[in-house]
């Protein structure tokens, strides 16, 4: 699994399913990846994906200004799943995590890290 956040806000903490993603600074990812995804025999069947929204302090004051957030959203895997495509290396698909807004996560795949990026 491989993290993009477009948002201002670090995440902490995020799973999908029952399986932990990792963390991902503001307007970040793609440089690493988790391990693994397994176990789906359905891909069309949703899944919760839950992050928390870490903590901001003023610079100057160190007073918090956001406390953590924690959110959870149903994602979708991409129509067909990861394994959708004859290409046999799309069976070490990386499925990429987005964190869109800060309501809002989708899930894609990529053949590389670095590819979520584009998603």
């Amino acid at each position: 699994m491989v993290l993009i956040n477009h948002t201002d806000r670090y995440a902490v903490n995020i799973f999908v399913g029952k399986y932990w993603a990792g963390n991902v600074g503001a307007r970040e990812g793609g440089g690493s990846a988790v391990c693994c995804f397994p176990g789906v025999k359905d891909w069309s069947r949703p899944v919760d994906a839950k992050w928390i929204w870490g903590w901001e302090e003023d610079p100057k004051t160190k007073a918090v200004t956001k406390r953590d957030e924690s959110h959870t959203a149903i994602a979708h895997f991409p129509s067909g799943g990861p394994h959708s495509d004859t290409d046999e290396y799309k069976d070490n698909a990386y499925l990429c995590v987005v964190l869109r807004d800060l309501d809002t996560v989708d899930l894609a795949c990529s053949l590389s890290r670095s590819g979520c990026a584009n998603t």
